[in-house]
């Protein structure tokens, strides 16, 4: 669950309230008290405009608007028809499939024989002991 679906699960009770961060942290914890993630009241505050209307205290929203911000560590609890919906983001499916190109067919290239070269192969066992055998006699 996130942050701003914790802290609405947790407030449905005290719609119109005004809660500090540390009241609606207690609501969390007593509505869900296996849970040990932290709570962020300020993350789902929004502000009133000069206009009326709700939104984000930031450049960006962190979660649904559950809570107006009503002065510093003071958060009204907002009834469920105010609540702010945050757009999820949208994948584009208008556009087509890729459709996958065909590889071209592979050209038969003439294998070349390549001089052995002892220094590019790793050395045989027979090898080793042949050379251990010469330098123990």
């Amino acid at each position: 669950m996130s942050n701003s679906s914790r802290i609405e699960a947790a407030t449905r009770q005290h719609v119109g309230a005004t809660l500090t961060a540390a009241q609606i942290q207690e609501l969390v914890k007593l509505s869900d008290p296996t849970s040990s993630k932290g709570v962020y009241p300020s993350d789902c505050a929004y502000k009133r405009d000069e206009s009326g209307k709700l939104v984000p205290r930031g450049k960006t929203a962190y979660g649904d608007g559950v809570l107006e911000y009503v002065s510093e560590n003071n958060f009204k609890v907002l009834p469920t028809d105010q609540i702010v919906r945050r757009k999820p983001m949208v994948v584009k499916k208008d556009a087509p499939p890729v459709t996958p190109v065909p590889a071209p067919a592979p050209v038969a290239q003439k294998k070349e024989k390549k001089a052995a070269k002892s220094s590019s192969q790793p050395p045989s066992a027979t090898n080793s002991k042949a050379n251990l055998a010469r330098q123990v006699q």
